[in-house]
C-alpha cells in the first residue's frame, strides 16, 4: 500500500473512539496515542507526509497488539489491523529496538531450524542466568525434534477420513507434544493424518515486523505445499497462523489454503469430541484474541468442554481480553503485556478452576510465566490436549 492508498484508508476514520473500548494498550497505558484511534491517526499523518518516519512514531505503531479487538467495532468498516501492518511496512527502519529481530528472521527465513538451533543453544547456555536476573521473560525448552519432522503419514486401515496439520512454529519448534496429541486423537477416530516437512512459517511474525515481502513469500511457500494434498481439511493449532492464512494469504499472495481451519472448529464440526469424559476438574477457558476477534470462533470450544463428563466449567471474567502475550510485543514492551497479563490472572484466579484451557500455544507460553509470578496452581492446557487426556482414559 502507498502513501496515498495508506491516507485514503486511514482519512476515513472520524475520531469517534469506539475502537478504543477494547484496546489493550490504550485500557492500560490511558494514552491516545497507544489506541486504536490515535495511531490511526498518526498514520494518516504519515500518509500525507504531514509526520516524517521517525523513533517516536514507530514505536506507537508498533506499539499495537495487533489482536484484532478494535476491528469489529469501527462503525465505518476501517481494517484497523491492516492499517497498522502496511504503517509496520513504512516505518520498518525507523523502528530500532526491531533491528536485531527483524535481521535475525530474515536469515531464518532459508534456515529454519539453524534458527531455533541457536535458540535452544541460549535456552540451554544463557537463559536460566538471565531468567532469575529478571532480564528474560519465560521460555520453554526448544525441541530438539520439530514435531514436522515426525512421522509423514498416519495410516488407519479403516479410514474415517484424510486430514493434513498446519502445526506452526510454536508447536513445531517449543510444543511438539500438542501436535502428538492431535495425531493421537484423529489416528484413534480412524482418520489418516498427513504431517507436512515442507511446512515453513505462516509468515505472522515478519507481517508483524513490516517485513511485506518476506511474508508474501513464506505464503506462497505454504500454498503450494498444502494445496497438493488430498484432505478433507487442513487443522491448525494456532489461532494466529489460521487467522493469517485465512485473512492475509489472499492479500499477500492472491490465494490461500484451501480447507484450513483451526482445531476447535474441526472438533466442533467432526464430533470427535462427543461422548468423553476426564476425571473431575473445574475448568474455565481464554480465548486467544486472533480465534475471537479475528475469526469469531467463541461458542465451539466452550461447546466442547461443557460437553465433556466431568468438567465444571466455569467461565472467567473478560475471557476475550488478551493475555498480554501478543508475540514479540511481551519482549518490547515487556511492562505494558505483565500488567495486561496479571489482571488475566486475577481474572483466572477468581475461578478456582484446576485447568485454564486455551487454543494458542503463545498464550500458553505466556500464561505459564504469569502462572510462576503469581504463584498460580493451576494447568495449562491446549485443547487438544484435554481431548486427548478424555479419548485415551476412556
Amino acid at each position: 500500500m502507498d502513501n496515498t492508498s495508506l491516507y485514503r484508508e486511514a482519512s476515513k476514520c472520524v475520531r469517534c473512539g469506539a475502537c478504543k473500548a477494547l484496546c489493550p494498550t490504550y485500557m492500560t497505558t490511558s494514552n491516545e496515542t497507544m489506541g486504536a484511534r490515535g495511531r490511526v491517526a498518526l498514520i494518516g499523518e504519515l500518509g500525507t507526509k504531514r509526520l516524517a518516519p521517525g523513533r517516536n512514531l514507530a514505536e506507537k505503531i508498533f506499539s499495537c497488539m495487533l489482536c484484532g479487538a478494535c476491528k469489529g467495532l469501527c462503525p465505518l468498516g476501517i481494517d484497523i489491523p491492516e492499517v497498522m501492518y502496511q504503517g509496520r511496512a513504512a516505518l520498518r527502519r525507523s523502528y530500532k529496538r526491531g533491528r536485531l529481530l527483524r535481521a535475525a528472521l530474515k536469515r531464518s527465513l532459508s534456515r529454519p531450524d539453524m534458527a531455533f538451533s541457536l535458540l535452544r543453544a541460549y535456552r540451554r547456555f544463557l537463559y536460566s542466568p538471565l531468567h532469575k536476573a529478571g532480564m528474560a521473560g519465560y521460555m520453554p525448552e526448544v525441541t530438539s525434534k520439530p514435531f514436522k519432522d515426525s512421522i509423514q503419514v498416519y495410516k488407519n486401515i479403516k479410514r474415517t477420513g484424510r486430514v493434513a496439520v498446519f502445526a506452526g512454529c510454536s508447536v513445531n519448534y517449543f510444543y511438539p507434544d500438542i501436535g502428538n496429541a492431535l495425531s493421537a486423537v484423529l489416528v484413534s477416530k480412524g482418520y489418516e493424518v498427513v504431517v507436512f516437512r515442507g511446512e515453513s512459517c505462516c509468515g505472522a511474525p515478519f507481517r508483524a515486523f513490516g517485513l511485506q515481502r518476506e511474508a508474501a513469500d513464506l505464503a506462497r511457500r505454504n500454498i503450494e505445499h498444502f494445496n497438493r494434498v488430498r484432505a478433507e481439511a487442513v487443522i491448525s493449532l494456532c489461532p494466529t497462523c489460521t487467522m493469517v492464512i485465512r485473512r492475509q494469504y489472499p492479500v499477500l499472495a492472491g490465494d490461500t489454503i484451501a480447507n484450513l481451519m483451526d482445531v476447535s472448529e474441526f472438533l466442533a464440526g467432526s464430533g470427535i469430541a462427543s461422548g468423553l469424559e476426564i476425571r473431575p476438574a473445574r475448568v474455565t477457558y481464554h480465548d486467544p484474541c486472533h480465534l475471537s476477534f479475528g475469526l469469531g470462533v467463541r461458542e465451539e470450544p466452550r461447546r466442547i468442554l461443557r460437553g465433556i463428563r466431568g468438567v465444571e466449567f466455569t467461565e472467567m471474567r473478560h475471557a476475550d481480553e488478551c493475555c498480554g502475550f501478543a508475540g514479540f510485543f511481551s519482549l518490547h514492551f515487556r511492562d505494558i503485556s505483565m500488567s495486561i497479563g496479571r489482571k488475566k490472572m486475577e481474572n483466572i484466579l477468581d475461578t478456582s478452576a484446576d485447568v485454564v484451557v486455551t487454543s494458542c500455544p503463545g498464550c500458553i507460553m505466556h500464561m505459564e510465566n504469569l502462572k510462576a509470578e503469581c504463584g498460580g496452581q493451576f494447568e495449562v492446557k491446549h485443547i487438544i490436549e484435554v481431548i486427548d487426556e478424555a479419548v485415551h482414559t476412556a
